[in-house]
């Protein structure tokens, strides 16, 4: 987005989490330049827009009152009381500003996963639950905040500053894929296969038999092996995908192929000539993190590329022990910031951004892409069926397509196998989201 103002920002002292908050609202929502300075002749000498972020009001100048978060190091526990402003939910209130609130701390309690990194119950996967989250308790979850938050401020500045040219920014879709099992019958070797034959033997359930032999026979067609169908409604709409690959090793929750497979290299390689290619690091990998390295050698290896998206499986994440780690080895880009059990904004932002470690208080330059929603969510968790899917998620293409922000989706190939119903709402989605 190419920068058409400067913009100064006075602030008493300029903390790491100062500078990345500020960064992140004014230069990459807004497209504004920024100039953030200690210094107080700003506020009379400068040509430049000015905003004020102290505790003194200064007539003729925005100005927010800190609530004092963007100060403070490590954590504590943040004493929140929720009011509604201009049909926005906010809190850390202040008086005095233009705002009976500071947006700053509270986009970077938001942003950061401030929440996530104090004490918390976890799930049976060791995951944050949304039940846990201010968003979800307060009832805010379905609303990207902080770029409401940046629109607000926006209005605050052209009152002052009529004359202000920002940017027109602009929405975009990015779909992606996890690619947890590759193929429903093929490629599963003799144990898996013989063993899953022999449960069916015992429900009596002889069509699905015959229908897994004429599958290895090849005779028919994998029910999981939708990836052509998959490619082909993204390719209508000129879009850009990611799948991403599940490599680990075998184990309870992951159920993929092994890369020694032909078939599944095969697929692999096809897709990394048809779209981007990211890891998945597995399940395991959530324990043993140095897993993550050697899942992404495998599919350098196969594809010829260099991996460097990411997402995790079962979408177990851990701050900032996660993305440390997704840092040392060379991952650029995360696409784990959301939830499994429900759609929402979990980071109460609809655009991307840089991880900032409150751990070591620095801003890094892993860039997260939250995603809204997610069909094995839709389907497994919040229970809907295929014709209320598309009216489920629609709220949420809107939002972010209102605050030009990045929509985000996940797939499975194997959560559509062969059902129609499943199908036409992916299609009817992918559709909506490709509009503008």
């Amino acid at each position: 987005m190419a920068r058409s103002e400067v913009l100064n920002v006075y602030i008493n002292e300029i903390s790491p989490r100062a500078n990345w908050i500020f960064k992140l609202i004014f230069e990459d929502i807004l497209g504004l330049g920024l100039h953030l300075t200690d210094d107080p002749h700003v506020l009379t000498s400068s040509g430049n827009p000015v905003v004020n972020y102290s505790n003194t009001r200064i007539d003729g100048i925005p100005s927010v009152i800190p609530a004092g978060l963007l100060s403070e190091t490590g954590l504590r526990t943040q004493q929140i009381e929720l009011r509604v402003f201009k049909d926005i939910p906010v809190f850390f209130h202040t008086e005095g500003g233009d705002l009976p609130f500071d947006p700053f701390s509270m986009a970077f309690y938001l942003v950061s996963r401030y929440e996530e990194y104090l004490p918390f119950k976890p799930d049976k996967h060791g995951r944050f639950p949304y039940t846990e989250s201010l968003a979800y308790k307060e009832g805010f979850l379905n609303i990207p905040v902080v770029n409401h938050l940046a629109g607000l401020l926006k209005k605050i500045l052209l009152q002052y500053y009529p004359d202000m040219k920002f940017p027109e920014g602009k929405y975009s879709f990015l779909p992606t894929v996890d690619v947890d099992i590759a193929f429903a019958h093929l490629g599963k070797g003799f144990i898996r296969t013989y063993g899953a034959m022999a449960k069916l033997l015992l429900r009596g359930q002889f069509g699905e038999i015959r229908s897994r032999i004429r599958t290895m026979r090849g005779e028919a067609r994998d029910p999981y092996d939708n990836f052509d169908f998959i490619s082909e409604v993204f390719r209508k709409y000129d879009l850009n995908a990611v799948f991403f690959i599940l490599s680990g090793d075998p184990g309870p929750f992951d159920r993929n192929l092994s890369l020694k497979n032909k078939k599944f290299v095969a697929l692999i390689r096809e897709l990394g000539a048809r779209a981007d290619l990211g890891v998945h690091p597995s399940y395991r990998s959530g324990d043993e993190p140095q897993r993550v390295k050697t899942e992404m050698d495998r599919i350098n290896r196969i594809s010829g590329k260099n991996v460097t998206k990411s997402r995790q499986h079962f979408v177990r994440l851990k701050f900032p022990d996660t993305y440390n780690n997704l840092i040392k080895h060379g991952i650029e880009e995360d696409y784990s910031m959301g939830y499994a059990e429900t759609s929402g904004f979990r980071a109460g932002i609809a655009s991307p951004f840089c991880f900032y470690n409150i751990g070591d208080e620095k801003e890094t330059a892993l860039k997260v892409y939250p995603f809204m929603f997610m069909d094995s969510s839709l389907s497994d968790y919040m229970k809907l069926s295929p014709d209320q899917y598309v009216s489920t998620v629609k709220p949420f293409i809107e939002e972010v397509k209102a605050c030009k922000g990045t929509l985000c989706g996940i797939w499975h190939n194997y959560a559509m196998a062969d059902d129609q119903e499943k199908q036409n709402a992916f299609r009817e989605i992918i559709k909506l989201a490709a509009g503008t």
